[in-house]
């Protein structure tokens, strides 16, 4: 059973599926790189998750330690309820990095 970066299985078959497909794919091209959804290599889609990193950025009152967590939860937020897309932020994708 695949887990999460702190050692709890993940049920999600969604992420599960999303997580297969970004090593299949993007680890060909590096090894070693941050994994991100694979949703993300849709133009289309991908144009509407920058302008949301954007805005989440902006909204985002946390500087320093833990902002990531703060803008990929706004920006899965948005991207759920403005614009019906299912969207893991790298903290869910890359099971082997833990992120501050």
């Amino acid at each position: 059973m695949e887990t999460d970066a702190c050692g709890h299985p993940i049920r999600d078959p969604e992420l599960l599926r999303r997580i297969e497909k970004a090593k299949s794919s993007q680890r060909l091209r590096d090894p070693h790189a941050e994994l991100h959804d694979p949703i993300e290599d849709n133009p289309r889609v991908r144009a509407i998750i920058r302008e949301v990193e954007r805005r989440a950025e902006k909204e985002s009152p946390i500087q320093g330690m833990g902002r990531c967590h703060d803008v990929w939860g706004r920006m899965r937020d948005i991207l759920k309820n403005e614009h019906g897309i299912v969207w893991y932020p790298p903290s869910r994708i890359n099971t082997d990095l833990l992120y501050d």
